[in-house]
């Protein structure tokens, strides 16, 4: 006859095996998804803050009210404002450079490049805020966090502009850095300063119909920078 204290022992062994592990593996992973995602919102009310305010004047205590967080919590996942500052001109540059377009011509990936830049702005216009605050705090012979931030947005439109030039298909009036000087301008400048140029007007500046009409006449200046010929190109 069989003892009955070794079917409940290993019983009893069973058990713990099975709970123990599985109780503790998913605890790290649910605490970095909620670091994840709340460091996510503190580099969005950043955004805000920095493009309303200004560096100087914004506050890490406002954003950390806007989170819901204690302003220590912030220094959790930044090591300082500068930093913090760094994350968020790192992730405007960071959703526009990866949206660029890899496949066509040239001609064809630059003007599919313009028409996104203006969506992009249209859709979050606290980047053409922090654009002009930088530019009007720019000194020259300073490598700025915005100049870092955006480097490879830069090498972007040089490279295709340089492979549209070798194939034939460009053939610009003005050197490369005024191009894209020029069209980021025009895009910036368009969504900070209509709503005051159209005020008492019948016009919504944020509206689809003149956004349309501003990629035609940005897409209109690009062309005749770059020297697009009428069949080249794409976006016509």
């Amino acid at each position: 006859m069989s003892s009955p204290w070794l079917p409940n022992l290993l019983a009893r062994q069973y058990k713990s095996n099975r709970m123990l592990p599985r109780s503790a593996a998913p605890r790290p992973i649910r605490r970095r998804d909620k670091g994840t995602r709340t460091r996510a919102e503190i580099v969005a009310a950043a955004e805000t803050y920095f493009a309303t305010r200004g560096y100087e004047a914004a506050r890490l205590e406002d954003i950390a009210t806007e989170v819901g967080i204690r302003r220590a919590a912030i220094f959790y996942h930044f090591g300082d404002k500068q930093e913090l500052y760094a994350a968020v001109l790192d992730d405007i540059f960071g959703d526009w450079t990866a949206v660029l377009p890899s496949d066509g011509s040239p001609a064809g990936r630059l003007e599919a490049s313009l028409v996104g830049w203006i969506d992009y702005i249209a859709r979050r216009p606290n980047v053409a805020r922090l654009i002009l605050r930088e530019a009007a705090n720019a000194q020259p012979g300073m490598v700025s966090q915005f100049v870092r931030s955006g480097s490879s947005t830069v090498k972007w439109f040089r490279s295709v502009i340089d492979e549209g030039v070798a194939s034939g298909e460009l053939a610009p009036i003005i050197e490369p850095y005024r191009f894209m000087s020029l069209t980021g301008a025009m895009t910036v400048f368009h969504f900070a300063a209509m709503p005051w140029l159209t005020l008492g007007a019948a016009i919504d500046p944020w509206g689809q119909d003149e956004i349309e009409k501003h990629k035609r006449e940005v897409l209109l200046v690009a062309r005749t920078m770059l020297g697009i010929g009428d069949k080249q190109g794409g976006n016509r």
